[in-house]
């Protein structure tokens, strides 16, 4: 069995040449080749490689999933000195010719899936050993990938088209216009309870990194739960937590051993979905070391030192102690403070585990009225961190109480921004000062005089269409509020 890491860069390379456009934009594709596109779709193999890619091409979006998770929140920042593009976002300075506004990545994944689930029916009759079973499993996974990257899309620019075919003809529709939000997230809904019901649940457990860095069932039930607290649909989001809660394959890492969520990773206790990384094949070092956080030298990250403070006592493990959270990617363990080798740039991006299902789930029942239950949840994740939890007795609070414990457990993960949005846009954006006051906390008297004038429309969180992409797609409407 190959591990998805372990197909030779000249695999993907090849099958990128045959799938992917030589132009940047990736929502058309030139059509294939005939006599390449049949001579590769022949047999399993090509589907394993195809897959591969796939993953491949998610993982490149992985570094700018976990930069715009935090951009604009109020924990940690990329130094504006080295990344003046990203700083001018994070500071509500947003124009459509910045060049990190690129939504290529996401689309670039999204195409290889379509391609993926259009030409493994062809392979299923060319190649006898290629079963129904093994195709429909894949396509579960490949809608997977779709669904995920079609939910940073969504949370990023709220209305984006909706491609569900693969650019492989010049007859299709290459100039997609947007969808709006409702109807991406009733797709991505539809997809994944599809996808689940074709999945692999246990077959790759003997071999962690494929167990973990494939979208099973649990992986596939996670984004669900996720997808529904997003849309409101709260029992929802409730019945899908305790669906992976029930399997009893799942829990929190131990205190004693929490540190192996980031080392060595794909923890068999907790985790559920994780990008795999591996520094010993070429290309597949985690992007967070060349960019953000050096093994040696100084990390490029800022943290806010008055949300620090006020998130964590001192004794919380993940505060890392004096290491400081990045330490999660930079450390060997928690008791020393000795970091990994230049060798050693592979902790993975970590989408989904137990932690997660407790706080989404904690999160839904505090908006049922369900706050007994929601104290417990809260409860084992601080618990676990070597905290003590109070109970919070009013709705509010307990609202701000699961954000603020969400914040701790998932900082420098990639999550608070869409935590921020997704609370201030419940009930029509009924919440939005919850994102004016984030915004407006970090600004000087000047700039929140200019940022007020900005905020108040709830546009604003959402990133204008790149600016390119007008140009290439006539059918593209800007977001209104970057279009005045």
């Amino acid at each position: 069995m190959k591990h998805l890491n372990k197909i030779k860069a000249s695999v993907v390379v090849v099958l990128l040449i045959i799938i992917l456009p030589a132009c940047n934009d990736y929502l058309t594709i030139e059509p294939e080749n005939n006599l390449i596109k049949d001579k590769f779709w022949t047999k399993a193999e090509d589907v394993e490689s195809a897959l591969a890619a796939t993953y491949d091409a998610f993982r490149d979006a992985a570094l700018a999933s976990f930069i715009w998770g935090e951009l604009r929140a109020d924990i940690c920042q990329p130094n504006s000195s080295q990344f003046p593009d990203y700083a001018k976002i994070a500071g509500s300075n947003i124009n459509p010719s910045n060049r990190k506004i690129d939504w290529s990545k996401y689309y670039e994944a999204i195409n290889l899936a379509n391609t993926l689930m259009y030409y493994d029916k062809q392979v299923l009759e060319a190649d006898e050993s290629f079963t129904e079973e093994t195709m429909n499993a894949v396509d579960a996974e490949a809608l997977f990938i779709r669904s995920l990257s079609y939910f940073y899309l969504v949370r990023l620019w709220k209305e984006v088209p909706l491609v569900l075919e693969p650019s492989i003809t010049d007859t299709g529709d290459l100039f997609p216009p947007k969808s709006k939000e409702k109807v991406i997230i009733a797709q991505i809904i539809s997809d994944l309870l599809k996808a689940k019901d074709l999945a692999y649940t246990d077959e790759f457990a003997d071999y962690p990194a494929y167990y973990k860095g494939r979208a099973n069932k649990y992986a596939i039930m996670a984004l669900l739960a996720d997808v529904y607290l997003w849309d409101e649909q709260y029992q929802n989001c409730i019945n899908y937590c305790d669906s992976i809660t029930k399997t009893g394959k799942f829990g929190l890492e131990p205190f004693s051993s929490w540190f192996k969520l980031y080392n060595p990773g794909n923890s068999m206790v907790e985790s559920i979905f994780e990008i795999q990384f591996d520094d010993n094949y070429a290309s597949q070092n985690n992007p967070i070391y060349d960019l953000l956080i050096p093994v040696s030298g100084v990390a490029r990250l800022n943290f806010n030192s008055n949300q620090m403070d006020r998130l964590f006592h001192k004794d919380d493990i993940r505060l890392c102690g004096t290491n400081k959270p990045l330490w999660k990617y930079l450390g060997i363990d928690n008791e020393t403070k000795v970091k990994r080798t230049a060798n050693q740039r592979d902790a993975n991006f970590i989408y989904y585990r137990y932690a997660d299902v407790l706080l989404m789930k904690a999160d839904a029942l505090i908006e049922t009225d369900r706050l007994t239950e929601a104290n417990n949840l809260i409860r084992k994740t601080l618990e676990r961190a070597g905290m003590s939890h109070v109970d919070v007795a009013t709705k509010r609070n307990l609202q701000k109480a699961v954000r603020d414990e969400k914040a701790r457990e998932f900082v420098a993960e990639g999550k608070r921004w869409f935590d921020m949005l997704r609370a201030a846009k419940r009930d029509g954006f009924a919440n939005k000062q919850i994102i004016i006051e984030m915004i407006l906390s970090g600004a000087d008297v000047k700039q929140a005089a200019i940022l007020k004038t900005r905020v108040y429309d709830t546009m604003s969180y959402y990133l204008p269409i790149p600016e390119h992409e007008l140009l290439y797609n006539q059918n593209l409407e800007q977001n209104p509020f970057y279009d005045r």
